[in-house]
């Protein structure tokens, strides 16, 4: 089973998937897009080609987990993140992004996958040096893009579990119980 961790930036997904892999003992895995994304010379913004550099990616791990039943594991930003991203910098038409979900669904790809969408703003507010796109940090787009993608996998028979992140020890209490809920 691959669990993936999503969500807009800033929502703390990040720090939430880390604590979920130390404290349940299961790999976390997030890919590095950004070095990848500089080292290929890729562009982000009305890039067909960084959209489908990414869905190979998940379209491997996707087949992958169907396919082979690999060992399970945590992925910090998965496929809601390259259909979201690919809308908000124009990579692909939102058709593409409707037709592109179902093809992934009638393949049955988002067998072996959860997928746990944290939604909360960080209080602390501070500007971030993380990566390229630290612009689009509470970006209200990238959250609607974001609601998008997950009402089509929706329609399209995949549920997506919804987890508030208020940045609080209750989270963390609150996390656990979410997460051991789905591996057993």
């Amino acid at each position: 089973m691959i669990y993936i961790f999503e969500g807009a930036r800033n929502s703390g997904k990040t720090f939430l998937s880390d604590y979920t892999s130390k404290t349940f003992g299961v790999h976390k895995f997030k890919f590095d897009f950004v070095n990848y994304f500089k080292g290929l010379k890729l562009t982000s913004e009305n890039s067909r080609e960084t959209h489908f550099f990414a869905m190979g990616k998940e379209l491997m791990l996707m087949q992958l987990s169907r396919d082979l039943g690999i060992e399970d594991f945590i992925l910090d930003r998965g496929i809601i993140t390259v259909f979201s991203w690919a809308l908000l910098e124009k990579r692909i038409t939102e058709e593409e992004v409707k037709s592109q979900i179902k093809f992934i669904c009638d393949n049955r790809l988002m067998d072996g996958i959860s997928i746990i969408y944290v939604e909360g703003d960080n209080p602390d507010g501070s500007s971030r040096n993380k990566d390229i796109w630290d612009q689009f940090d509470s970006n209200p787009e990238e959250k609607k893009w974001c609601d998008f993608v997950i009402n089509e996998f929706e329609i399209n028979g995949f549920k997506i579990l919804y987890f508030r992140n208020n940045f609080s020890v209750k989270d963390l209490e609150n996390i656990k119980i979410v997460f051991g809920s789905l591996k057993n």
